[in-house]
């Protein structure tokens, strides 16, 4: 089991990272200290379990639950419980109250074992990204993305429905982060490639929307594709 742990504090990191090693079944247990750090993560990568503080510099650990996917396995851990009920809102596993106690957070632990049974089959494919503008934070929904296209120092993101979104992130920095269905086939442009319908020439036809295709992109974009001659 791949585990998060998302605290200020160091020492309540490393309490939850030794009840997990007392419980058993634990791949490797990551530790961020600062809700930024954390955002990236939970954006390019899947955990099984994330134990996620509220109080955090940064992006709270409200923010973080908000821009989560529904039915990510969440365990809060805060000093304070005036968020309680309202967490179960976000469908977290459970609430758990520092100063943290073995007693308490292994039948956490049960409560996560179940969940994570009852959930559907996990993969390791990355669905969305979150981008901070300003003091908003920004769901990019990978499944229905199309493509992207950079517009100085921005990039524009269109979905398949048509609406588009802009982020001031760059086109190179994007490239880095997404999952392996999407391809850079220009200076200007990242497709998904599960929408490519044709490609003629330096011409890429994804439904009605037709897109240079640079050549030096071109062989990488073949052999993404897995090209039959």
């Amino acid at each position: 089991m791949k585990c998060l742990v998302v605290d200020d504090d160091p020492l309540t990191c490393d309490t939850v990272e030794s009840f997990l090693q007392r419980i058993g079944g634990i791949d490797y247990c990551l530790k961020v200290n600062d809700g930024t750090t954390a955002l990236h993560l939970l954006a390019t990568e899947a955990f099984d379990a994330v134990f996620l503080d509220l109080e955090l510099p940064g992006v709270d650990g409200v923010s973080l639950l908000k821009a989560l996917p529904r039915r990510t396995p969440v365990v809060v851990i805060s000093a304070s419980t005036a968020f309680g009920a309202d967490s179960y809102g976000f469908d977290v596993v459970d609430y758990l109250v520092k100063p943290l106690e073995f007693a308490r957070f292994a039948k956490a632990a049960v409560k996560l074992k179940n969940f994570r049974a009852e959930a559907p089959e996990r993969t390791d494919q990355v669905t969305a990204l979150f981008l901070r503008e300003g003091s908003t934070i920004q769901r990019i929904d990978l499944t229905q993305l199309t493509y992207i296209e950079a517009q100085a120092n921005y990039s524009r993101f269109v979905f398949d429905n048509g609406d588009a979104v802009m982020s001031l992130v760059a086109l190179r920095k994007l490239e880095e982060m997404l999952p392996g269905q999407f391809v850079r086939i220009h200076r200007s442009y990242i497709v998904n490639v599960t929408r490519i319908r044709q490609i003629e020439g330096v011409q890429l036809s994804l439904g009605q929307v037709t897109l240079p295709v640079g050549q030096s992109y071109r062989s990488s974009l073949l052999e993404k594709l897995k090209v039959i001659n």
